[in-house]
């Protein structure tokens, strides 16, 4: 039986709500809605950089490039071609062990997904009917990250 005293509207619960828990989710939310946040498009500072860190980005914008390529696009850092061999061997092996962890991971996933909470019918319509009050799937999820930093809180 539902104790009615203790039943919550969303009204209440944002009242509830800190402002600025509120301001903060809503300038992330914005964040990644603007076209600043990519990131395929983010801009590093190359001063601060190591030669291997050079070299992996280097490696990353143009995969198909020979050794000795990268030693004359990055001779003024003082790479040289041992550098080069050393990065890709580690990235071929940091390829690699990853492997094996993304299928772990995907084992994992498949395991926990039917262990989780059962889910329903009742549970999917409460969800349509919830993100239809809100207006919008990114409503709900901003909505929902309020209430569980109100939670943790």
């Amino acid at each position: 039986m539902v104790d009615i005293d203790r039943v919550v509207t969303l009204d209440e619960l944002m009242d509830r709500v800190p402002e600025h828990l509120v301001k903060d989710a809503e300038s992330r939310l914005d964040y990644i809605e603007s076209e600043e946040y990519s990131p395929t498009h983010m801009s590093y500072d190359m001063s601060d950089l190591s030669k291997a860190q050079r070299i992996r980005s280097y490696l990353e914008s143009h995969p198909e490039v020979r050794n000795k390529d990268v030693v004359s696009a990055l001779d003024k850092y003082g790479v040289k071609a041992a550098d080069v061999a050393n990065v890709k061997s580690q990235m071929k092996k940091a390829e690699t062990s990853a492997e094996p962890a993304k299928r772990t991971a995907k084992s994992t996933a498949s395991q926990s997904a039917d262990s989780g909470p059962s889910l329903n019918l009742k549970h999917l319509e409460a969800a349509v009917d919830f993100v239809a009050l809100v207006g919008s799937v990114q409503a709900a999820q901003h909505l929902l990250i309020i209430v569980d930093r109100v939670k943790g809180a």
